[in-house]
């Protein structure tokens, strides 16, 4: 609770200052997560889309794209463009620009499943 004395809860607070994140905390919460990130950064789309991304990942991470990417249309894209810069928008923009890599979409689930993973297996380990 702060002081009802204005420089003496200013003091208070002060003392608690933020500070930069505890890494080896987070390595030891999700070990291997840097380098597993390193690895599917790593692969092919063709091998990340056929090998390593289960169906149900590549529906969640096609639908999370389609949601921040016009619907996945570039027609739509073209359409968003015109209406925000006019007729001259490819002279701002690009659609390239404007929509992302799906890639990083699959990625990104992929680490999602391997902390989700981690956290079923600290569960279950810590049951026993």
């Amino acid at each position: 609770m702060l002081d009802s004395d204005i420089a003496k809860g200013n003091k208070k607070q002060n003392k608690k200052k933020l500070c930069p994140s505890n890494r080896t905390l987070h390595d030891t919460q999700y070990p291997f997560l840097q380098e597993f990130s390193e690895l599917i950064a790593k692969v092919s789309i063709e091998l990340l889309e056929t090998r390593l991304i289960t169906s149900q990942q590549k529906k969640f991470a096609t639908e999370l794209w389609e949601a921040e990417n016009f619907g996945g249309s570039k027609e739509k894209c073209k359409k968003r463009m015109q209406d925000i810069h006019g007729d001259n928008w490819r002279e701002i923009t690009t659609i390239k620009s404007e929509m992302k890599d799906i890639r990083q979409y699959y990625e990104q689930v992929l680490l999602i499943d391997h902390c989700k993973q981690w956290d079923v297996f600290k569960k279950s380990a810590n049951i026993s």
